[in-house]
């Protein structure tokens, strides 16, 4: 399971051109679906039941959220170096209210037993492909235009492993005001 904020679909038509124009001709790249680009808040890992039922309170009781804007702003390699294993549209929202949710759910998680918080520094990303095995592919040159877009929903979603890939499941939505 993980917690993610939800990308309108004329962001994710303009991501999806990212993914067209600077990453299809990768034979080392698999692109992520439309249907799976958001932005991840929190990675819960696999969780039963009750697990669920504790995550999906948990949201319920974030303060009241105001819709945000994020601007998608740069193609980046995770992690850095010379080999990444996913790349990313990186996000800047400069309210300071995605770092906010991100931080209460947090909290609350960890208050739950549900969530060991990360060593690395939350980084508001959108994974836009993967590599298949060892890829050599260096994002730096690369200048798209910026993405800007409203986060009206974070949304609660069940990963289901199937063979031909993931497929995401919404269990619980929160709308932003």
């Amino acid at each position: 399971m993980f917690v993610a904020v939800e990308i309108p679909a004329d962001a994710t038509r303009e991501l999806v051109g990212w993914q067209q124009k600077y990453l299809a001709g990768h034979h080392t790249l698999r692109l992520t679906p439309v249907e799976q680009l958001h932005v991840t808040l929190i990675f819960l890992g696999q969780s039963g039941e009750n697990e669920r039922d504790l995550v999906v309170a948990q949201l319920e009781d974030l303060a009241p959220p105001a819709a945000f804007e994020v601007t998608a702003t740069s193609i980046i390699g995770l992690p850095g170096g010379r080999s990444p294993r996913v790349i990313a549209a990186e996000c800047v929202e400069l309210s300071g209210r995605l770092a906010a949710i991100h931080n209460e759910l947090a909290a609350g998680f960890v208050a739950k037993g549900l969530y060991k918080r990360e060593k690395r520094p939350f980084l508001p990303h959108v994974t836009i492909a993967r590599a298949r095995g060892r890829t050599l592919f260096d994002p730096s040159e690369i200048r798209p235009e910026p993405v800007k877009f409203t986060a009206v929903r974070v949304t609660l979603y069940n990963s289901i492993l199937k063979a031909s890939g993931a497929l995401h499941e919404a269990l619980k939505t929160v709308q932003l005001t």
